[in-house]
């Protein structure tokens, strides 16, 4: 690695990547689906991990008709999530806050590019009490296009004024992989609700099986930068 692609930026999903949220929404789907008269399959909330609320709505309605109410489903969905955020607090992946603390002692640039709605990432931010500032929050209504397409990772790359070769993505959703893999920037699976698969190996950088596992691998990438 030259000098000029040094490791500069590490950036984070949010929902199943930081936060153990992906679980959590799948029990809000079901239990907003069932109040509403609608059965949640795992699958069919599976298929739209990583993307924004439009493709979600898209989705929802290819599967049950035009005629489903998605705003009003979503909206108990985020009730259901919120409340037990706000009883039990944010649920942490495990070795979220340890990397955090690495990233800061080594002078890397965060980021955080996330399909959710600006008012959930810092919802979800300001419950998990990190006692870390991100650099960079690049949410889903902040651009046209949802995960796989590469918007959020782009526009995340021109705020923090890095070239892809400087910054890494860590992922858990398929979309997610796919939208840094066509941004160009090289990414970390570390599998949630979903497994690794052959087109996600043939996409990725490297895969850890928890974020204390992306301790070293960021490690083995970090290189002098000259001035």
């Amino acid at each position: 690695m030259t000098p000029e692609s040094a490791l500069r930026a590490v950036i984070f999903d949010m929902d199943g990547l930081m936060f153990d949220t992906e679980a959590l929404n799948m029990k809000g789907w079901m239990a907003a689906g069932k109040r509403h008269g609608y059965e949640m399959s795992e699958e069919l909330i599976r298929s739209h991990i990583g993307a924004n609320a439009e493709t979600t709505k898209r989705l929802m309605r290819e599967h049950f008709g035009d005629d489903f109410d998605f705003d009003a489903v979503r909206g108990d969905r985020i009730d259901y999530a919120f409340r037990f955020i706000e009883e039990n607090g944010m649920p942490l992946k495990p070795g979220l806050r340890e990397l955090l603390a690495f990233l800061e002692k080594k002078g890397l640039k965060t980021a955080v590019a996330s399909s959710s709605d600006e008012r959930f990432v810092r919802f979800y931010l300001q419950h998990a009490r990190l006692n870390h500032e991100f650099d960079v929050l690049v949410c889903g209504d902040m651009v046209k296009k949802s995960k796989p397409e590469p918007d959020i990772f782009l526009l995340a790359l021109s705020k923090l004024g890095f070239a892809a070769a400087e910054a890494l993505v860590l992922e858990d959703s398929y979309n997610g992989i796919r939208a840094a893999h066509r941004a160009g920037i090289r990414s970390v699976m570390v599998p949630d609700l979903l497994p690794s698969t052959p087109e996600m190996e043939s996409l990725f950088f490297r895969r850890a099986d928890d974020l204390f596992g992306v301790i070293p691998l960021i490690e083995s990438l970090i290189e002098p930068v000259t001035q």
